[in-house]
């Protein structure tokens, strides 16, 4: 998996939000700042809402060239004024000396005026600070060297030096909401102590409430001493609803990829499930990192033991509102016991009692708790709203493995291991071979091909660690493993299959790659050794230039003349080797998305590439009724595609009686399917049949 977890994104291509344009902005607006005497920036948004990711895009914009020079100071490392005085200028300097030479020169004026700021008890004489400086004597020596001279003197020198810059260097303080209300009041006081030097910007990060009310400790209006410091404030835009539901539907798909949690789904009950517990519950991005992150650990050691719309449910309750979980954690029996009869006034008055504690525990989340017990424990509804459930429903809980069962509910709180753990042990032998070839296809192949997807997912966890040296023949072996993989269920939110699940890897390990040259270069191997067309149409399309599918690994000529060469060996291919293929609409569809061309027309007449044209040309449709968050799912084929690789309809329906005589259950639906649309039947907008 490739989630961040906790983590803010580090640069534009990770934005799911749309707030690059805003991000690069604020550049521009630094860029263009008068710093003469300068300038302080600050990015204010609550906690969670995404400030750190908005000064990474900032960053990211600014060192664009020509670049300005960055200063990142993290002040949770030190504490008391002291020391923050003297290590932050202490930091400037080091950070300086590694920038441009101009940039550079000014870091001893620096270290000067930092020493100069810091008390008498920072000489090296005992202490930490002592035992990293060898010989003392020496030391004092040019300690007491650099002391020469009044504070004025030294910070009109460095002013002046600092005059000198063409461009402003950008001071970047973040977390600063995260210290404690006196290290807040430091930060503030060591900024409006330096905030006047030219060139210099500060870019700061905070939650206004929390750094206003840090302020106003020390007696002062700490709104009005804030506003008297930052000149430019960026509040954090709000997040749409819309925007909110989209990431976290992403984030959970992300999550749940290369494992089989998604089998056991009630794609019914889920929007409920989504709407009257989970989303309440989910206020900002990291709300949203948290719980992804805490569904992906309990449907890796779950799998599909657990219904996965009651896995998440119980997980948005467990990370959110913990006090809640634990009054489930005592209240299980209440939850899981089933009625007695219908008579209400049989009901255990100490059953009662935990579900009203547990409703209890919800605080200002009562209707997310009472919505919990609905959805997940029907159950307990004879104490809610006298709704009974006798023991004839436990059969069918059990079945669908509904946390309302009481042997279900239990695999949950004790977290039973499944094969997730299983598939990540082989995923971390596999990397162990990596780079051999040989070694790690017969690896591979000799695990069950039903769970060859998770192994290849959880190979994702090493990214960091791929060597360059596997990455022409790990790619090879995944690409031609490729064919092979059984195809599942589309995700609930998304469409993680096995193709995404081998390109994920495959991009990684390109990526391991320093420059375009290099990844032609091994995009070049690796096509020699790779025998699928359909395979070979994944790395071209993910190293190329096309729009929505395209990493743009290699140049754009590159890229041009990789498919140009698989637009060849495609129409040289023969209906047999054709019809081996795992994308085989898209395959005869591409010279014509290259470059406008013609499709590769099918031999309506040879029954196996005619059978394989047509299977290949379902799709799933789906579609949700007004006043109803159920998504219902239909079968459609790709009917104009279709037609125009076959020729025309009279050649589709020459298709059709090639193959009738010989079909199998699968290709019979289609054939039902595709005779429909021969009498002109066409599907609605809506998705109905």
């Amino acid at each position: 998996m490739s989630s961040r977890g906790d983590n803010p994104i580090k640069n534009a291509e990770q934005d799911r939000l749309q707030r690059r344009e805003g991000a690069r902005s604020v550049a521009a607006d630094i860029r263009e700042l008068d710093a003469s005497e300068g300038y302080v920036v600050g990015v204010v948004g609550p906690w969670g809402s995404g400030k750190t990711s908005i000064v990474n895009m900032i960053r990211e914009s600014l060192e664009v060239a020509p670049a300005v020079p960055i200063v990142e100071f993290n002040p949770w490392i030190f504490s008391g004024t002291d020391e923050l005085v003297e290590s932050f200028f202490r930091e400037l300097s080091a950070q300086m000396r590694l920038k441009e030479p101009k940039v550079a020169a000014i870091a001893d004026a620096v270290d000067t005026y930092g020493d100069l700021l810091s008390p008498a008890s920072a000489i090296p004489i005992v202490g930490a600070w002592f035992d990293r400086v060898r010989g003392s004597a020496k030391a004092l020596k040019a300690y007491q060297e650099r002391r020469k001279g009044s504070v004025a003197q030294q910070r009109d020198k460095l002013a002046k030096e600092l005059n000198q810059l063409t461009v402003p260097i950008v001071v970047i303080i973040d977390d600063i909401d995260r210290l404690e209300s006196s290290e807040i009041r430091d930060i503030f006081k060591l900024v409006r102590l330096t905030a006047s030097f030219p060139n210099v910007v500060y870019l700061l990060a905070f939650d206004r409430a929390r750094v206003e009310d840090a302020l106003s400790q020390s007696g002062f209006d700490g709104r009005a001493y804030l506003e008297k410091i930052v000149q430019l404030g960026v509040d954090v835009p709000v997040i749409a609803d819309s925007s909110m539901l989209r990431v976290l539907g992403e984030s959970l798909d992300e999550a749940l990829g290369g494992l089989d949690a998604t089998a056991r789904f009630d794609a019914d009950a889920w929007p409920d499930v989504l709407m009257e517990i989970i989303r309440p519950l989910i206020t900002n991005l990291r709300d949203v990192n948290r719980f992804a992150a805490a569904v992906r650990a309990k449907a890796r050691t779950l799998g599909s033991q657990i219904e996965l719309a009651d896995l998440m449910g119980l997980e948005a309750i467990r990370v959110f509102l913990p006090d809640v979980f634990s009054a489930i954690v005592a209240g299980r029996d209440a939850l899981t016991a089933t009625s007695p009869g219908f008579d209400s006034s049989h009901n255990d008055p100490v059953l009662k009692a935990q579900v009203e504690s547990i409703i209890a525990a919800g605080g200002s989340h009562p209707d997310v708790v009472r919505a919990a017990l609905v959805r997940l424990f029907p159950a307990a509804r004879r104490h809610l709203d006298n709704n009974n459930y006798g023991s004839s429903w436990l059969p069918a809980w059990l079945k669908a493995r509904r946390v309302a069962h009481p042997d279900v509910l239990a695999m949950y709180l004790e977290h039973t291991t499944n094969e997730g753990l299983k598939a990540f042990n082989a995923a971390e032998q596999a990397f162990e071979v990596l780079d051999d070839e040989a070694s790690l296809d017969a690896l591979l192949r000799s695990f069950d091909v039903a769970a060859l997807e998770d192994v290849i997912a959880a190979l994702q966890a090493f990214e960091a660690d791929f060597p360059t040296t596997a990455v022409v023949s790990a790619s090879r072996v995944l690409l031609n493993l490729l064919p092979e993989l059984p195809d599942r269920p589309q995700g609930m939110f998304g469409f993680i299959n096995a193709r995404v699940v081998v390109a994920r890897v495959v991009l990684r390990l390109l990526r391991r790659l320093d420059t375009p040259e290099q990844v032609m270069a091994a995009t070049e191997d690796v096509l020699a050794g790779v025998s699928s067309l359909s395979s070979r149409f994944e790395i071209v399309t993910l190293v190329g230039h096309r729009e929505g599918a395209g990493q743009k690994l290699v140049s754009e000529a590159d890229s041009k003349s990789l498919e140009n060469k698989l637009r060849l060996q495609i129409e040289a291919a023969t209906p047999e080797q054709l019809a081996q293929e795992r994308d085989l609409l898209r395959l005869l569809y591409l010279p014509k998305r290259y470059d406008g061309g013609q499709v590769v027309h099918a031999d309506a007449g040879n029954s196996t590439l005619a059978k394989a044209v047509l299977l290949n040309s379902q799709s799933v449709v789906r579609s949700q009724a007004m006043g109803n968050r159920a998504v219902h799912r239909t079968t459609r084929l790709n009917w104009d595609m279709l037609v125009e690789i076959f020729g025309g309809e009279d050649e589709v329906e020459r298709a059709l009686d090639t193959v009738r005589a010989s079909a199998d259950e699968d290709l019979t639906s289609v054939i039902e399917l595709a005779d429909k649309y021969l009498k002109g039947w066409r599907p609605s907008d809506w998705g109905d049949d």
